[in-house]
């Protein structure tokens, strides 16, 4: 599979948990904490997920999706584990 197969998969595969991930950071950083904006995330995570799927057709190749997407993932998850790895 080449082309535009493997971006879209690079985004589907991918893009779950980075929109997971990016709602979870944004609810964590709401004034009344998660549980005031825990049913927003719910409601914005597979629109948002729709959108990493679409945006990454865009890239030129399917190597620079799926590496560009892992990197995201990868520092989007690394900032939600920070504070757990400054406590300890």
């Amino acid at each position: 599979m080449s082309g535009m197969g493997t971006k879209w998969l690079a985004g589907a595969v991918l893009g779950l948990p980075l929109s997971i991930a990016l709602c979870t950071l944004a609810i964590l950083w709401l004034p009344g904490g998660w549980e005031s904006g825990v049913i927003g995330a719910l409601l914005v995570c597979l629109p948002l997920w729709a959108v990493i799927i679409s945006v990454s057709a865009l890239f030129p190749t399917s190597a620079r999706a799926w590496g560009v997407l892992a990197a995201v993932n990868a520092v989007s998850f690394g900032v939600l584990w920070l504070p757990r790895l400054m406590v300890t």
